[in-house]
């Protein structure tokens, strides 16, 4: 594509960023087609299929899903609507103040590790109230596995130079979102349950001084084959610990943009995300004591239930009729390799279900029935809808960052059989074997967006049931005892956004230190946690007395 025929080329003067970044997908993701088309559709009974390239099939992360996944996270670090119009443009109406977008993206195609194909999974929908899967409510769905890579290719125009540091800034502000910290950007559908995770592993930045002869040209005298070749070899070629704000501060300095360079680095910004954390340590395990002691837990079996993979021989690689779960996970050295998991739709289901449990006993206890508490929980945790018939859905404000895995314990197989209950024998035909995992630990982090201390007590409540001795069990055979769960740490870090440090509470030492400052903490949330979930709930449309 020649600089005549140029949709995206700036126009004769200013600077043009050419950006290139390689993201890496730390957990499975599902990137959602919007309808199916003509070379979208595979031949099975796949219900749920992956965006892909109407031409060649190939799995890809639209431009405009990443532009908007960039604009919500410049939006939740810097509450700055004019800046991330100024980087992303504006969708107000022509002639009430619209604006352009400066950056320009490319679609971005999946690279699968090590040359695999997609993976075709079964979802379920778990009943948080029981814990088991809702009849009839399974699917399949396409899910790119962790280790997937995409090359994303980003292009930052700056007509005015005076613009140039401030552009440089909100697009390295951004991209925060894209390294491993804190909630950051996550990638496709039910990010919410641990999916979706993705971390940027290379940058590579160049910058096109249009304004003179030899600058002009290097920008639009290649077509887009060659630029796009030419970012890949400078991936390859980058540092993989170098981040973005140093490969733009190097390239400014290489170009004599010193007062530039010192501008970007000099940019303070405060993250104004209001949000809470809370990182705890799960054990596949149960407690000899009723309290937190110094005696380990003792290792307990789970089974998240999964499907022997096969060889390429056809072969089952292990006996067993059902597996704990396995999923691809991205190891210190960037490799994907198969662990076992905590679970994530069934793990959020458990954090859900012993919140519920919590607050509706809390409210029955304190005011009886017809109290507000299910409206309450599910503004929190998600509903499927509201007390209205046209009400939506609710989102969940409590997230699972990412699927955990699971380090330590081992393997265990059974092996099961159906007696006759009326001779008291086995039946000839009902054996089969399982593959559970026993022991091992796992780091789980919650997300809550613009928490209160209702929402914080209920969490301090939650880690008391996991620390202590909890009812509810996680995965199946919870009736053979198996599924229970053990939280040795629990840390509630919560963020003001107003650059002050987090303020960290130790759940687990309010628990075995009572008259400690933690423990006074927590108990100082409770009584907003009793208020919010006991007040009545609001009068409906078609209520007696509603003046409208």
């Amino acid at each position: 594509m020649t600089a005549d025929h140029d949709p995206h080329g700036p126009g004769p003067t200013g600077v043009v960023w050419e950006c290139a970044v390689r993201l890496r997908l730390l957990t499975d993701s599902h990137v959602g087609a919007a309808r199916a088309g003509t070379g979208q559709v595979a031949e099975s009974d796949v219900d749920l299929r992956l965006d892909r390239d109407p031409r060649g099939g190939a799995p890809r992360l639209r431009a405009t899903t990443l532009a908007g996944l960039l604009r919500h996270e410049l939006l939740a670090r810097t509450a700055d609507p004019e800046g991330a119009a100024a980087l992303l443009g504006s969708g107000d109406a022509p002639g009430a103040g619209a604006r352009s977008s400066a950056l320009d993206l490319d679609d971005a195609y999946a690279a699968l590790p090590g040359g695999g194909a997609v993976s075709v999974r079964v979802g379920t929908r778990v009943d948080p109230a029981t814990g088991s899967v809702h009849p009839g409510r399974m699917w399949q769905w396409e899910v790119l596995p962790a280790g997937t890579e995409f090359t994303a290719h980003l292009r930052l125009r700056a007509a005015d130079p005076a613009e140039e540091a401030r552009l440089l800034t909100l697009l390295a502000l951004a991209a925060r979102g894209l390294a491993d910290e804190g909630p950051g950007i996550r990638i496709g559908g039910r990010t919410g349950r641990g999916l979706g995770a993705v971390r940027a592993t290379r940058w590579a930045v160049r910058r096109h001084d249009l304004t003179d002869e030899e600058g002009w040209f290097s920008y639009h005298a290649r077509d887009w084959p060659t630029r796009w070749r030419e970012a890949d070899r400078a991936l390859d070629a980058a540092d993989p610990d170098a981040d973005l704000v140093g490969g733009l501060r190097a390239e400014l300095n290489g170009h004599g943009q010193w007062a530039t360079a010192a501008l970007l680095s000099e940019a303070v910004v405060v993250d104004r995300r209001r949000r809470a954390e809370l990182r705890l340590e799960l054990h596949v395990a149960e407690r000899l004591d009723p309290v937190p002691s110094g005696r380990d837990p003792r290792p307990a079996t789970l089974l998240i239930a999964d499907t022997p993979t096969d060889t390429l021989a056809g072969e089952r690689t292990t006996p067993a009729d059902r597996v704990h779960r396995r999923r691809p996970a991205v190891t210190g050295d960037g490799e994907a390799t198969p662990l076992p998991v905590l679970g994530d739709t069934a793990l959020f289901a458990l954090f859900k279900r012993i919140g519920e449990r919590l607050v509706r006993d809390a409210a029955e206890h304190l005011s009886g029935e017809g109290t507000r508490w299910p409206e309450w929980h599910a503004h929190w945790w998600g509903g499927d809808t509201g007390r209205w018939p046209d009400s939506r859905p609710a989102p969940s404000r409590i997230r699972l960052r990412a699927t955990p895995t699971l380090t330590g314990g081992a393997p265990v197989t059974t092996t099961r059989l159906t007696v006759d209950s009326l001779f008291g024998d086995a039946v000839d035909g009902h054996l089969f074997t399982t593959e559970l995992h026993s022991g091992g630990s796992a780091p789980v982090v919650l997300d809550v967006t613009a928490p209160d201390d209702a929402v914080l007590g209920l969490l301090a409540l939650v880690v008391r049931e996991l620390a202590t001795v909890p009812l509810d069990t996680l995965g199946a055979g919870a009736g053979s005892g198996s599924g229970r769960l053990v939280a040795t740490r629990a840390v509630l870090a919560t963020h003001e956004g107003d650059g002050s440090p987090p303020h960290e509470v130790d759940l687990v030492r309010a628990l075995t230190e009572p008259d400690g400052p933690d423990a006074a903490t927590a108990r100082g949330w409770l009584p907003e946690l009793h208020r919010q979930i006991t007040r009545a709930p609001e009068p409906g449309p078609d209520d007696e007395g509603d003046p409208s």
